[in-house]
């Protein structure tokens, strides 16, 4: 798996002569905000590129409020203009279905509800499979590899659940694609729950942390440790969800005016999602990679990070350093100019 070391070269990662896309020996990470409402912090290779971030949806052109009243999160990290390798979160969306709904004539599948998308509900995998793949890569073939179901992830989500009356139904899966674009043929993987809020919600149901990885088919398994390393150096800002829970209070209180029932349920889930997502978003990347329990020699607190590494580094601003060679110190490294790198120990 880990073959080429990578160099810095004015601020550029550049790779020496061996097999394109494998895992490099030497990787370098620096800390950012999400770039819109620095919702977040999130390690990022140093050369990647950073796209997209928190956005929020107008209810005037979606035709109703109920997918305005949260922020929305559609973020990519990727290895180049084209994302050749990328990871990327998705929003959570709610969707309605009108079946045995009196108005269902009216709004037929396709057409917008209160702000919602009008679909039949999903479990998990279709909706990976028959949605998912389907809109984020509507003009080529999609091939199946490989779909398992998720019960650990999806017995969380019932623990958690923090509005039991509902009756909420809960699936999870990740499924494994591959389709040739450009003339290469990419593998993906692709993980989402879909929350099902039960008979008492009039059809209303959502996708959440939806989150896709690709890479080359050939080198795809290489860079699953990469991945695993920047999902789980994910860390929200305390001071932006607090203002994000109350601003939904808020929204949610306006739509309370017209739609009691719908808008309450909404309200009272998205909080509970915010103490969850968490605890599922570790559950998630489980299973995709491999994974360690670090302690940070600046903080003492501890930190989850790749285990296909002998080595990590980290200094007191957050970048981390990975590598196998036992003599390697970034303070001494003439190329990488950096000071203040102390080596990670093992959470026992």
């Amino acid at each position: 798996m880990k073959s080429f070391p990578l160099i810095l070269v004015g601020g550029m990662l550049l790779a020496t002569s061996r097999l394109p896309g494998q895992l490099p020996d030497r990787l370098i990470m620096e800390k950012i905000h999400e770039p819109v409402e620095k919702a977040f912090t999130i390690l990022k290779p140093i050369g990647w590129v950073a796209e997209g971030g928190i956005s929020r949806w107008d209810p005037v052109s979606m035709g109703g409020a109920a997918n305005a009243i949260e922020a929305k999160i559609d973020f990519t990290l990727k290895s180049d203009p084209q994302g050749s390798i990328q990871i990327h979160w998705l929003p959570d969306i709610y969707f309605v279905d009108m079946t045995g709904s009196m108005a269902a004539g009216m709004f037929p599948e396709g057409s917008f509800y209160n702000g919602m998308p009008v679909l039949h509900k999903m479990d998990a995998t279709t909706f990976i499979q028959k949605y998912l793949a389907t809109y984020l890569h509507p003009n080529l073939q999609i091939s199946l590899l490989d779909s398992r179901v998720l019960p650990d992830i999806e017995k969380l989500c019932y623990e958690t659940d923090i509005v039991k009356e509902l009756q909420s139904r809960y699936s999870s899966a990740v499924t494994d694609y591959t389709y040739s674009e450009n003339g290469v043929l990419y593998r993906e993987r692709a993980f989402c729950i879909i929350h099902n809020m039960g008979p008492y919600t009039a059809g209303m149901w959502k996708n959440r942390n939806t989150v896709v990885i690709r890479a080359p088919e050939k080198c795809f398994n290489d860079w699953e440790a990469l991945f695993q390393e920047i999902g789980a150096s994910v860390k929200l800002n305390p001071q932006w969800v607090q203002a994000e829970l109350k601003g939904q209070m808020q929204r949610g209180s306006t739509m309370i005016k017209t739609m009691n029932d719908i808008n309450r349920i909404g309200q009272e889930i998205q909080k509970g999602h915010a103490e969850t997502n968490s605890k599922i978003n570790h559950q998630a990347y489980l299973n995709l990679t491999d994974q360690e329990d670090y302690i940070n020699p600046h903080t003492a607190e501890v930190e989850r990070g790749s285990n296909q590494w002998d080595h990590r580094w980290v200094d007191d601003l957050g970048n981390v350093i990975y590598t196998d060679n036992l003599e390697y110190n970034p303070n001494f490294d003439l190329e990488l100019q950096m000071q203040g790198f102390k080596k990670c120990g093992v959470k026992k």
